[in-house]
């Protein structure tokens, strides 16, 4: 006996539901309720079609123009259920497709098949087919084999069992909505704000809780500070030097502060994230205000000693560097940061004005760091201060001259054709072959400054490589000169390194470089 359900699919009455949604497209194709129902759900592109997953169960919901099965399980009983819903994704080219399943029962054979139209704009995609079953039908182990415009696209397998289910079934996590993601991240993220010596703040981004008065930020969020100073949404600041775990290669510290009260946002399970998946994260208004963020994952990449990183489709200004990123059930699955390739500055945060101020210049690279690469630490777990990382040779000093800085950059040459010598191609990748790269800085003091000036290089790994004999450097406000370094390529070998430009004792200016064979 085959399960009692409409055969006439062409005959079937289709309605096509288009809903645009956090730059996702949703396309449902509806059955007769008599017959089989089937849809599909927009979400990387690749040639032919790859299936990621596939999910079965008796009940769908959709959420932000997704489906979800709501009860998953791969047991269907004929007293209890009524129907199967198999939901499959699948990679491959976006456009027009046919989609069609298969549905054969425990012999082998064909009992019907499903069939829609669908046109996903993006990748991965997905898409869903009911069969209705009655008492009548056969019990076994069923397959429903996915193809799409003829090709075949991955199956997936489910037993019907006689009589009522005597386990309980299992019910899926219900996705929440923007606004709940928001509330809930919201409560639980701090600014991170790095003081000085002197108490004077340099470098601004996020942190979040994760309960036990343990927060995760960027290292960089924390490099080069003597003291930290959080501000989560209510509450009056809270001040630490307390760190529990870090790696400065990786981008990650946990902050340990005094701050009962604070909501914790749940982590998500390592290796639970796909590219392509649809994320959250809170962003800065230029008012300094949080804002919900939403894209996708569109990519990944791994950097030797830094470990992998996730690529998204929206940015974010420098303020955001250190906050969550969010599946659809509000857990996190990354921080924002993580470049492989600072900018100026101590860090990407760093180049924020401090009282507040935000930049609208968004940061080059939407890259995340997944939590899978984080240590969390035991909330009893003994803790570090910030004064015993920088005794490690793991902090930048902060650029406490750099308002005597106009403009820096690194370039090939120097071109000294006009009134003014000015930089000729700049960049911060260099190859062997371009033979030496200059470095040059343009003076715009706010103070007067006599005395030398020096250029010192840095591995990666925060350690000093070179200096260059001292420039002698007098500048006062109003007048504007220049220093400039040509320095040979042959000195560093392929790998990534950072300059330092000291006013004196003081660093002024700071940039990171490639250098490839």
């Amino acid at each position: 006996m085959t399960p009692r359900m409409c055969t006439h699919v062409r005959k079937r009455i289709a309605l096509l539901i288009l809903s645009v949604l956090f730059s996702s497209v949703h396309c449902v194709a509806q059955d007769n309720p008599t017959g089989n129902s089937s849809g599909g759900a927009a979400g990387l592109a690749a040639p032919g079609f790859r299936m990621i997953r596939a999910t079965a169960g008796t009940k769908g919901t959709e959420q932000h123009g997704r489906f979800f099965i709501s009860d998953p399980r791969t047991v269907f009983h004929l007293s209890d259920d009524h129907k199967v819903i198999v939901e499959f994704e699948w990679d491959g080219p976006v456009g027009p497709h046919k989609f069609e399943g298969l549905w054969k029962d425990p012999g082998g054979k064909v009992a019907i098949v499903s069939d829609f139209q669908f046109e996903p704009k993006t990748t991965p995609f997905a898409g869903y087919f009911t069969m209705l079953i009655d008492e009548s039908a056969t019990t076994g182990i069923w397959t429903i084999d996915s193809r799409i415009d003829g090709q075949t696209a991955g199956s997936f397998s489910f037993q019907i069992v006689a009589g009522a289910g005597t386990t309980p079934v299992p019910t899926a996590r219900i996705p929440l909505n923007a606004t709940d993601i928001y509330h809930e991240a919201q409560a639980a993220t701090a600014f991170v704000e790095k003081l000085d010596s002197d108490g004077k703040e340099f470098g601004r981004g996020t942190g979040f809780s994760l309960g036990s008065g343990r927060v995760l930020t960027t290292f960089g969020n924390i490099d080069g500070a003597t003291e930290l100073r959080l501000v989560f949404g209510s509450g009056p600041p809270v001040a630490t030097r307390q760190i529990i775990a870090w790696n400065r290669l990786q981008d990650w510290a946990v902050v340990k502060v005094d701050a009962p009260g604070i909501p914790a946002l749940k982590l998500a399970q390592e290796k639970s994230w796909v590219v392509g998946q649809h994320v959250y994260s809170l962003g800065t208004s230029p008012a300094g205000g949080r804002t919900i963020t939403d894209g996708g994952i569109v990519g990944d990449t791994t950097q030797p000693g830094a470990g992998e990183r996730l690529t998204l489709s929206f940015t974010f200004n420098p303020v955001s560097v250190g906050g969550p990123v969010l599946n659809d059930f509000g857990d996190v699955i990354g921080m924002l940061g993580g470049l492989l390739l600072p900018g100026p500055g101590d860090s990407p945060s760093s180049a924020v004005p401090p009282s507040g101020a935000v930049e609208s210049v968004a940061v080059a690279a939407a890259l995340a760091v997944p939590t899978d690469l984080v240590r969390i630490p035991r909330p009893d777990e003994p803790s570090s201060t910030l004064a015993d990382i920088a005794a490690k040779g793991l902090f930048m000093p902060p650029l406490k001259a750099l308002d005597q800085v106009g403009y820096g950059t690194l370039a090939l040459a120097l071109d000294s054709r006009g009134p003014q010598a000015w930089p000729r191609d700049t960049r911060n990748r260099f190859s062997h072959s371009d033979g030496k790269m200059l470095v040059f800085i343009n003076w715009m003091p706010k103070a007067k400054f006599k005395g030398v000036a020096t250029l010192r290089f840095y591995d990666v790994n925060n350690k000093e490589l070179a200096q260059s004999q001292p420039s002698n450097v007098n500048i006062r406000p109003g007048q504007f000169t220049s220093t400039s370094w040509t320095v040979p390529l042959v000195s560093f070998p392929a790998g990534t390194y950072r300059a330092d430009v000291y006013l004196g004792d003081a660093p002024a200016w700071r940039e990171f470089f490639r250098v490839i064979p």
